[in-house]
């Protein structure tokens, strides 16, 4: 194991499809101890199978992915759970068990059938209820609920895992802005204290700001990884996104802000009547 100390998820030639539609071709990504990864792309690129594949949830047609050093498909459910957490971009649930129901669940990978919660256990299953600010509405059946609160309730149950990875998949896009800010803050604190965050994100401003590095993903393949500094910019984004955009720095730490471009229309129109 201390050979893979610092390298803790290795995808090496990683292809998948759905039936006969390739969605991952030949997919290369080291991802080491500490990373707070952001995977950027337009729809369909592969960025949600690429979160699953790195999981298990789903299997390779070919290729191989090694977590801490071991094959990643030859890890039972439980092992795998204690390493990384997965937090999908949206939860459906068919019983509608309580909030503090749902979180307590994340601490079933460390629970024999029938074992009692121990008082690490419940402490754990607090400070996740904190992160994620549900303290509030830890009793109410899930179903009663809004997506926005869902979601958190969804990063609280994987908090409670005390995984050494956490993967999400557009945490935010439920969130009003307050809770996106809150949401993407909180994840930095705990990048801070070792956790190494993996997370694909369709806002690349809260991506340029948040993540210490972002992969961008087109067509089931890599394109580039490196800093928002180094990929968010106009020909990048042109390229990717088929768009014109204005990229501006923000004054403090000079990371890079999308600024669409209108073309016209009623905003412009609007504006001119103001003006006059």
């Amino acid at each position: 194991m201390n050979r893979y100390k610092n390298r803790i998820l290795e995808i090496k030639d990683v292809s998948f499809a759905y039936h006969d539609t390739d969605v991952l071709k030949n997919i290369s990504l080291s991802i080491d101890e500490g990373e707070f990864l952001g995977i950027i792309g337009p729809n369909g690129a592969g960025k949600s199978t690429l979160l699953r594949i790195c999981c298990g949830i789903l299997k390779p047609r070919q290729g191989t992915i090694n977590l801490f050093g071991h094959s990643l498909n030859k890890l039972d459910d439980k092992s795998r759970a204690k390493y990384i957490a997965f937090v999908p971009q949206e939860t459906h649930f068919t019983l509608n068990f309580t909030v503090e129901e749902i979180v307590t669940m994340g601490r079933y990978p460390y629970l024999q059938p029938f074992q009692r919660l121990s008082n690490e256990d419940h402490q754990t299953i607090e400070r996740a209820f904190s992160y994620a600010d549900i303290l509030n509405f830890r009793t109410r059946p899930i179903n009663s609920l809004s997506s926005g609160e869902k979601q958190r309730v969804v990063l609280a149950r994987a908090l409670a895992q005390e995984p050494r990875i956490l993967v999400l998949d557009e945490p935010t896009s439920h969130l009003d802005l307050q809770h996106q800010y809150r949401i993407m803050e909180l994840l930095r604190k705990l990048n801070q204290t070792g956790l190494t965050v993996i997370i694909v994100h369709h806002d690349l401003n809260l991506a340029s700001l948040f993540c210490r590095q972002l992969t961008i993903m087109h067509q089931g393949q890599i394109y580039a990884r490196g800093s928002s500094r180094e990929l968010i910019n106009e020909h990048t984004l042109k390229e990717i996104y088929q768009i014109e955009v204005r990229i501006i720095k923000t004054p403090d730490n000079k990371l890079p802000q999308i600024l669409f471009k209108p073309q016209g229309g009623a905003n412009e129109d609007n504006n001119k009547k103001t003006e006059g």
